[in-house]
């Protein structure tokens, strides 16, 4: 499946009480936020039908999710993790710029826009401006394309 994301907003300005409203080129929103998507976040099948079995709502959580090449894994901030009661499976050490740390890993579902999703280990780790990092363990089932020139990304899964 071909998924094409094009990047662009508009903000609102005010000056002398008078509102303009001009376009953010889609180049410079990919250029500062980087290549983003929106996933779903919840417990994996398994784990669902065993909360529904117990009469346990299962819950789960829309966020916005940077693609990191540079990440060896799928990462969520910890509020996300324990806000959907995840189930703990272990540790990993993780390193990053500044330093290497051990965090918890667990195991969870991400559902991407287009339907698709994938069962799979998610350190929780902090995270600043998302909630979530896709890394390689997703990539390298994916190609991607990074668009700079026109401002849009292009995940083939």
């Amino acid at each position: 499946m071909i998924n094409t994301y094009r990047y662009g907003d508009h903000k609102n300005l005010r000056e002398d009480n008078t509102t303009q409203k001009f376009e953010i080129r889609p180049n410079k929103i990919l250029e500062i936020k980087g290549p983003f998507i929106q996933v779903t976040i919840t417990h994996p099948v398994e784990i669902q039908e065993e909360l529904r079995r117990k009469g346990v709502g299962v819950s789960s959580l829309q966020v916005n999710a940077l693609i990191d090449t540079g990440a060896s894994f799928t990462a969520v901030s910890s509020q996300i993790a324990d806000e959907l009661n995840l189930v703990q499976t272990g540790f990993q050490k993780i390193s990053s710029v500044l330093d290497e740390q051990v965090q918890p890993v667990y195991y969870g579902f991400i559902i991407f826009p287009w339907g698709n999703g994938k069962e799979i280990p998610i350190v929780s780790c902090p995270i600043k401006e998302f909630d979530c990092l896709i890394g390689r363990d997703i990539l390298n089932r994916w190609y991607f394309n990074y668009n700079g020139v026109d401002g849009s990304i292009t995940i083939c899964d």
